[in-house]
């Protein structure tokens, strides 16, 4: 019974723990990329509905690259917490084994793996080709292409635009408009649209335009610049990391896809599948914190030692994951190093633990 109710509470514990710090640390970035794509409204034209969508969408995506890190945070945070507050030390008296400890916390691992599968075969790949289809079906907004001022833009493919300012009403000045064949100066100008489409009204200006080997200028009072004729930058193909498990298996085989690319495939593939396996590793690693004899061995530099290898097996395994996309050997490779390195830990866990008695 009151064995029952340690595991209860430890399951509890590190749940309520991994909870709170994946979510913070997924948040961040999250609140930081925000930031960073506010260009999809004041470079790209965006509305802001369509760039709320693809923020919301791209979540999931930014949990899943974070996933592992916030579970070795996690783990380790709760050992040490367990053990400076003495509640681990109930445990044993209750007659809770170390071993038994290290099952249960291969068991959250467990759950977390598959957690992680779910998380970066499914969810993540759909909602991520989602948000894209957002940016795909986007409309242009010239007003938010137009926010930054003395900037040259580029909202559209082939086109830059510069304005000395805009009050935010659509009211402009000093525009100078370029593209391939043409650049237009103009004083003054006027944002219109006809609610699906945006025009530029243009006042005192001038355009020049390439004619063969010549150069025509044209002085007007008044012209309308229509960007109909151009497209946003974003584009609708998906990536391969937001295409579902079947299609990359599928075109591992096709043949008009070149090496390079399939090579970035079966990375994908491997990062979906075998990476996550990385969590029970690092279950087996962060479990040696569990080790309390401190006259055999000065636990708080294990623990730093710990940590610290921790966040190099992870380096080591985003190197390993980037090799071995190159053809099968070596995505077999990798599965070997996982293996070997998971029995290695385990076979060194139990031999540690059980030198702590002797």
């Amino acid at each position: 019974m009151v064995k029952n109710k340690i595991f209860q509470y430890f399951f509890k514990e590190f749940f309520k723990l991994f909870l709170i710090i994946s979510l913070s640390f997924s948040l961040l970035i999250w609140f930081t990329q925000a930031a960073r794509l506010l260009e999809l409204i004041t470079e790209f034209g965006n509305p802001i509905q369509t760039y709320m969508k693809y923020l919301l969408f791209n979540y999931p995506k930014i949990l899943d690259n974070t996933l592992l890190l916030s579970f070795i945070i996690t783990l380790f945070f709760l050992y040490t917490k367990l053990q400076n507050e003495k509640e681990i030390d109930i445990y044993w008296l209750s007659g809770v084994s170390k071993i038994t400890m290290y099952k249960i916390s291969l068991l959250i691992g467990l759950i977390v793996l598959i957690f992680n599968i779910v998380l970066s075969n499914f969810l993540a790949p759909w909602s991520s080709y989602q948000g894209r289809m957002v940016l795909g079906k986007s409309k242009f907004t010239l007003l938010n292409a137009l926010v930054k001022e003395k900037n040259f833009n580029s909202p559209l493919s082939g086109l830059t635009i510069y304005v000395e300012s805009n009050d935010q009403r659509g009211n402009l000045k000093g525009i100078f408009i370029y593209d391939k064949l043409r650049s237009i100066t103009a004083q003054t100008g006027k944002v219109l649209s006809d609610g699906n489409n945006s025009f530029l009204e243009l006042y005192n200006g001038t355009t020049q335009e390439i004619a063969g080997n010549k150069i025509n200028f044209i002085n007007f009072n008044s012209t309308v610049f229509d960007f109909s004729k151009y497209q946003l930058k974003h584009t609708s193909y998906p990536k391969f990391n937001e295409r579902n498990f079947n299609w990359l298996i599928k075109n591992l085989s096709n043949k008009s896809i070149p090496n390079e690319r399939k090579q970035e495939i079966r990375e994908e593939i491997n990062s979906r599948i075998l990476k996550p396996f990385l969590i029970i590793i690092i279950t087996c690693l962060i479990s040696f914190s569990l080790y309390s004899n401190d006259e055999k061995f000065n636990l708080k530099k294990l623990k730093i030692f710990i940590y610290i290898l921790s966040i190099a097996l992870l380096i080591l395994n985003q190197i390993l994951l980037g090799i071995s996309g190159k053809n099968l050997n070596y995505t077999f490779g990798y599965a070997f190093f996982l293996i070997i390195f998971f029995l290695s830990i385990n076979f060194l866990f139990i031999k540690f633990i059980k030198s702590e008695s002797q």
